[in-house]
């Protein structure tokens, strides 16, 4: 298998320097941050919180994360690099306060601020695809520029179900300012091995050409769980005339697994061999150790996606105060799902004496366009002797989405000693009687949206936007066991706002506060049910302030936030009479404290350190059945994340040395917070060599081969355990 992978590596390789086919020539380091190409790497002690980069996530005002009334982290490539961060789902997990986990449905989801899932936007170049959750993949950082992540309501900028924050996945694009090329490669525990290419190749004044291809795969640390990764993007810029930028790019991402991980299932005490003490229930069960890398999905399972993003981007500077841009987008994806993914303990019996778990067996597919068009118009003036930045824009976007789902159940299987079996995809209601239906959903988004910063005097920055969305659903549920088809249409038309101010007590020393208003809707618009069509969207409202600042000579960046964000209308039950149908009469906050800091502490030596802290809970929620859940912490809510990470680079001799370590509380997996998840502390450290041509670098991961988890899977008993220890090495080269 892994001569398949090198076959496939060498060509992705050769093919790109052949696309690229010019006579390298050594890049050099531009001075201004925002203009160099990604793949140059600065001094490893420049400090990583990139206050006065300019954020497209933040705003489209072209503020700096500086400007920005809200907390909005960047993940740079180099940072990156020097972490060992070779995947999206690591990147999101190097965030501050945040946390993610690769769960095999959407790998890549994210816990922030108090809230998961559907709260947090996820944006590829920019554009947000509705019903995110949906199409998260866990993607190779060698793909990307940089990853942002804006914290807090983000609705003015992205529109429905952006209450905690958005995501932004910047890919790497064509640079002027020289051919460069790129090679990575790595190889390490559980047979996983890395390959990544990445040219630039100029060829013109006026045409810059990139072509970035990456190619993974692994055996993973739980018996027979082979994944294999493939992604390429191809991207041209054209500048025709002198105000005119034309920005094109296709990208396919492509992921396989074999038979993939759906989480450890949970045993009582009394049954485990190796009990462990990471999860604690009401009930005592617990994950045995024993059962740390088995594998109960059946033999035949598949499970992968096929990608396809086609962008464009055109800029024209109508005056030296005036642009227009527009920005076109269309996404395709196959996504498919063969799976047991449910297992659920039953007693030991004369067939299974051990015990065994009884599974479910799944079959969803999903066939999903996405279709995007935004224009804003954007002026930069003084009105009065005072500077304001304006953009107003209109936005359409249709997603189309079709889901047959098949539901149904296959053997049982014994817990030290699984036989797998099969699973049966004949088309029948004796193999799937649990369900049977076909989905088809449509949504259309059509949006107007405006934004201003003011400086109402040189220090203060008054900054507001708004955002109308007419949103238009249509659905119809085709029930084949049942015979039955359901059809329905739902509109809503939300409005969101924000309004903040920035204000500098130094060149370097900015405050800033902000309100928001942002909504969502009750579940995934995409896979909305026609008992939920009746309710209205719910509404979130945050208040936001901290600080922002460069101190020591700029040596040292930091920033502190504090935070309050309310979801009201969730749905709950009432009290008096928990039968009766559901209502929109629930709430669920959190309020935190973040701080992040990275310092130069020499000219070799830089430390990078976050520590956050929140209290999240639902304020009123009432389960089916009369169970009050308020005052219940949300799962997946880990409420202290912390992070401490060094990079020294000695002088003396050719050496990097890195060390780091990240501690997450234990969160829940129910809202009963039934199921409690063991807290997290794990160490990671690398050493590298520098060489003329290149720097190899072994890394250590989990060094103290921490058992920790960092989702849950298939159901809240089934934990996603994180890997072992491992180690890889990994050489990269720019010439």
């Amino acid at each position: 298998m892994f001569m398949t992978f090198a076959r496939r590596g060498s060509v992705a390789l050769a093919g790109s320097l052949l696309v690229f086919g010019a006579y390298p020539a050594f890049a050099e380091e531009a001075e201004d941050d925002q203009e160099q190409s990604d793949i140059i790497v600065t001094g490893l002690a420049d400090r990583q919180l990139l206050l006065d980069a300019k954020s497209e996530t933040g705003s489209r005002l072209g503020l700096s994360v500086r400007e920005t009334p809200a907390i909005v982290d960047i993940l740079s490539q180099q940072l990156m690099q020097e972490r060992g961060l070779r995947t999206s789902v690591e990147a999101l997990n190097a965030t501050p306060g945040a946390t993610s986990g690769e769960i095999a449905s959407s790998p890549g989801q994210l816990s922030m601020r108090g809230f998961t899932g559907g709260a947090i936007s996820l944006l590829y170049d920019g554009v947000r695809q509705t019903n995110s959750a949906l199409i998260i993949r866990n993607l190779d950082s060698w793909s990307f520029d940089r990853i942002e992540v804006l914290k807090g309501p983000a609705g003015v900028l992205y529109g429905e179900g952006s209450l905690a924050g958005a995501v932004n996945l910047v890919p790497k694009k064509p640079q002027f300012n020289g051919n460069a090329y790129a090679v990575t490669a790595g190889y390490g525990s559980f047979d996983t091995a890395r390959l990544g290419v990445d040219a630039n190749v100029v060829l013109s004044d006026s045409v810059a050409v990139r072509g970035v291809s990456s190619i993974n795969r692994t055996s993973g640390f739980i018996d027979d769980t082979d994944a294999r990764f493939f992604a390429t993007t191809l991207a041209v810029t054209v500048k025709p005339v002198e105000r005119l930028t034309v920005e094109l790019a296709v990208d396919y991402l492509e992921d396989k697994y074999g038979t993939a991980y759906w989480g450890t299932p949970l045993v009582p005490t009394a049954v485990a061999r190796d009990p462990s003490g990471l999860v604690t229930t009401r009930d005592g069960f617990v994950i045995d150790k024993a059962l740390r890398r088995k594998n109960y999905n059946v033999a035949n399972a598949d499970q992968g996606s096929k990608t396809w993003w086609l962008r464009s981007r055109i800029g024209y500077e109508i005056s030296d105060a005036l642009t227009f841009t527009n920005e076109l987008s269309y996404y395709s994806a196959d996504r498919r799902f063969r799976n047991s993914e449910v297992y659920t303990y039953t007693a030991p019996s004369a067939t299974f004496p051990n015990g065994a778990f009884r599974r479910g067996t799944t079959r969803i597919d999903h066939d999903h366009q996405f279709l995007v068009e935004r224009a804003v118009l954007a002026s930069d003036v003084a009105i009065g002797g005072h500077r304001n930045r304006l953009s107003i824009g209109v936005e359409y976007s249709k997603s189309d989405l079709a889901i047959p789902r098949r539901f149904g159940s296959t053997t049982s299987v014994d817990l030290y000693d699984p036989v797998r079996g099969s699973l049966s995809l004949a088309e029948t209601a004796a193999n799937f009687p649990d369900g049977r239906v076909d989905f088809d959903s449509t949504t259309t988004v059509t949006s107007i949206f405006a934004e201003e910063a003011f400086n109402l005097t040189p220090r203060l920055l008054l900054i507001g936007g708004i955002r109308y969305d007419h949103i238009a659903l249509d659905r119809s549920i085709a029930d084949l066991n049942a015979g039955t088809l359901t059809a329905f249409s739902r509109s809503y038309d939300p409005v969101s706002w924000r309004a903040g101010i920035v204000y500098s007590l130094a060149a370097k020393t900015q405050i800033f506060a902000q309100y928001s208003y942002a909504v969502a809707p009750v579940g995934s618009l995409a896979l909305l049910s026609a008992a939920n069509a009746k309710f209205k969207l719910t509404s979130g409202r945050s208040i936001e302030a901290g600080l922002k600042t460069s101190l020591w000579h700029d040596r040292l960046d930091l920033t502190l936030a504090g935070y309050w964000i309310k979801q009201d209308d969730i749905l709950t039950r009432d009290p008096a009479n928990s039968s009766a149908p559901a209502f929109q009469g629930g709430s669920q906050s959190s309020r935190g404290i973040e701080l992040s800091a990275s310092a130069a502490l020499t000219k070799q030596f830089r430390l990078d350190g976050s520590f956050a802290i929140l209290d999240a809970r639902f304020d009123t929620l009432i389960e089916a059945g009369g169970a009050n859940r308020s005052g219940n912490t949300p799962p997946v809510v880990p409420e202290r994340v912390a992070s401490l990470f060094g990079v020294y680079r000695i002088d003396r001799v050719p050496i990097t040395l890195t060390g780091g370590m990240r501690h997450a509380s234990h969160f829940f997996t129910d809202n009963a917070n039934s199921v409690r998840v063991g807290s997290s502390t794990v160490f990671d450290a690398s050493i590298g060599y520098r060489l003329p041509f290149g720097e190899i670098t072994l890394r250590g991961r989990n060094l103290t081969d921490r058992l920790y988890a960092n989702w849950f899977g298939g159901s809240a008993r089934q934990i996603t355990l994180s890997a072992p220890r491992s180690i890889d090495i990994n050489f990269t080269t720019r010439f």
